[in-house]
């Protein structure tokens, strides 16, 4: 039926369907909780052998974009997709209606059937044809993205290739690479308005076939937010804004002082210190070996997962001509086997990504026991295990960075921080969007605009006309491929950083803490994930402001002049 290798995905859907129709057909009909509970555990089996291929298809499309049967199978899956909604749409009516529900729950947790209950309201065959030209549209985007060629010094560079210039310690070097990549956005401004103002009207429609009032409801669903509303999102940004954003100002007045400008233009905000970013020791392979050990001793579990990484070929993190630029980690094989992709530029970013993405795929390889997918990969909270991988393995930094670890580790801190109103720009900007879908493009730029003065009040586009209209939204790949994801980084990382705050007082309750939560997976959602690590909500008044305390007391402890 299907087979996987690194050179072609093949699934015959019109067989898997059929063998999923029978699988189900025995789980309805099974006479006893324990015969049942042997057809959902083959179910979900069945499942993940589509996910997987599915995610080997994506792999293999983004490590060489120009490969005409890369992009077929990629694209076919694409166009299946109503058909494996339709075959998940059955799958949750009747694990909800399941005479044993209640044991199934009991085995396998509430969670999945929470989800069940939403995304069954989030697919129906009126909705087939406009789930396939969203898709068409992101892959549309993807591509604008995947294949931008930027002239800067007389080379022609990629998006990826571009990063070590915009951060360079030259300020008319960093001006110009700025100005090349918005260069590149306006001569394709155009396509990136249709595009996502085809997305806008197609999602709010799929929305209302669908019951719901508008596309932000079906957006929560299909993220799986089963613990949070968009009100709880209200109040959240309620405090970036109280707290937040005055925050940042200190973090950009230091920021002036360190790299001796008047006043921070767009092209600054990145740049934090005169003598350049912390940059790793090694090639791509050293950095690896140096991961090799960093997982080796941070912990058994995370040396197994390494090892094993490695040993499967499971990481291509070299950038290259045609290959996608970005980072993500997914899974593979009948082993569910985890995978990195990124593309590593030089830059300390490599570093950051990479145990970024190996938190990710570590929380992967801890959940897989599940065998079930929605556990696996847990939308409302996967970010969580991410960047609290980014905090826990700084002890170790001295390795890749030599004298300049406290630097690397204030830039790590504080720089996601100096994210967190951009991510509230984000997240408002896109409530608007699906809110009032009819809005004309030009007033979603002045809305753009209107939100970065609000939240990024130091923001200066020293005279670049086409970012100052309100455009820096195109490059926002997530408002186009993942509606409503973007704040999930934000509520991650409000997460992480307590869990670094524990690991600076007791290392190890900190860790069985983060691995307590890696086997968890998606099985709680995300509030109840943090509950059970005994962390702050950040959905809840003055919490906010509790842990800004503790980081303002690590930074103030930093002489970041010496930078």
């Amino acid at each position: 039926m299907n087979n996987i290798n690194k050179k072609e995905v093949i699934l015959d859907i019109d067989q898997y369907e059929k063998d999923f129709e029978r699988l189900l057909k025995c789980f309805i009909n099974a006479t006893s909780f324990d015969e049942q509970n042997v057809h959902f555990e083959r179910l979900n089996r069945h499942r993940l052998t589509y996910q997987a291929l599915e995610n080997e298809a994506r792999i293999l499309y983004f490590g060489d974009t120009a490969n005409d049967e890369y992009s077929k199978q990629h694209a076919f899956f694409q166009e299946i997709e109503p058909r494996w909604l339709w075959m998940t749409g059955e799958y949750y009516r009747e694990i909800l209606n399941s005479k044993f529900r209640e044991q199934l729950e009991s085995q396998w947790g509430k969670q999945l059937f929470k989800i069940a209950e939403i995304r069954q309201k989030t697919y129906s065959d009126e909705v087939q044809e406009d789930i396939l030209k969203e898709n068409r549209l992101v892959s549309e985007y993807q591509q604008l993205l995947g294949k931008a060629v930027i002239p800067f010094n007389g080379n022609e560079l990629r998006l990826s290739t571009l990063a070590p210039f915009l951060g360079s310690p030259d300020r008319e070097v960093r001006k110009a690479a700025f100005e090349a990549k918005s260069g590149y956005f306006e001569q394709h401004a155009s396509d990136f308005e249709r595009i996502l103002d085809e997305l806008v009207k197609t999602r709010n429609r799929i929305a209302k076939a669908l019951g719901y009032s508008s596309f932000v409801g079906l957006g929560y669903d299909r993220m799986h937010r089963t613990g949070h509303t968009p009100h709880d999102l209200v109040q959240y940004r309620k405090q970036v804004k109280e707290h937040g954003v005055q925050f940042i100002s200190t973090l950009r007045k230091k920021q002036l002082k360190r790299i001796g400008v008047s006043k921070l233009k767009y092209y600054d905000e990145s740049f934090s210190f005169p003598n350049g970013a912390p940059a790793p020791k090694g090639t791509h392979e050293e950095i690896l070996e140096v991961y090799r050990i960093i997982f080796h001793e941070l912990s058994p579990e995370t040396g197994v997962f390494f090892d094993g990484l490695m040993e499967k070929g499971n990481v291509d993190v070299e950038s290259r001509i045609n290959k996608m630029g970005g980072a993500f980690a997914s899974y593979r094989g009948s082993d569910i086997a985890s995978f990195i992709f990124a593309n590593f530029n030089g830059t300390s970013n490599d570093v950051r990504v990479f145990a970024h993405e190996a938190g990710h795929a570590f929380q992967f390889y801890m959940s897989r026991h599940s065998n079930i997918h929605e556990y696996i990969l847990p939308y409302d909270s996967c970010e969580v295990f991410s960047f609290t991988m980014e905090r826990f393995v700084w002890p170790w930094m001295e390795l890749f960075f030599g004298q300049d670890t406290q630097k690397y580790q204030f830039s790590n801190l504080t720089e996601a921080f100096i994210y967190m109103p951009f991510v509230s720009v984000v997240d408002e900007f896109e409530h608007f969007l699906y809110e009032f879908p009819t809005a004309t493009m030009e007033i979603r730029k002045q809305k753009w605009r209107e939100l970065e003065h609000e939240y990024l009040p130091e923001r200066d586009y020293d005279g670049n006309e086409f970012l100052g209209q309100g455009t820096g939204f195109y490059e926002i790949g997530h408002l186009f491929i993942s509606p409503f994801y973007y704040m999930d980084y934000d509520l991650a990382h409000f997460a992480a950083v307590q869990l670094w705050v524990k690991q600076q007082d007791d290392p190890k309750s900190a860790w069985e803490s983060f691995l307590k939560m890696c086997k968890q997976g998606g099985q709680l959602p995300y509030p109840e994930l943090l509950k059970s690590a005994d962390l702050d909500s950040p959905f809840e008044e003055g919490s906010m402001e509790r842990l800004l305390e503790k980081v303002k007391s690590w930074i103030n402890q930093v002489d970041d002049r010496s930078f």
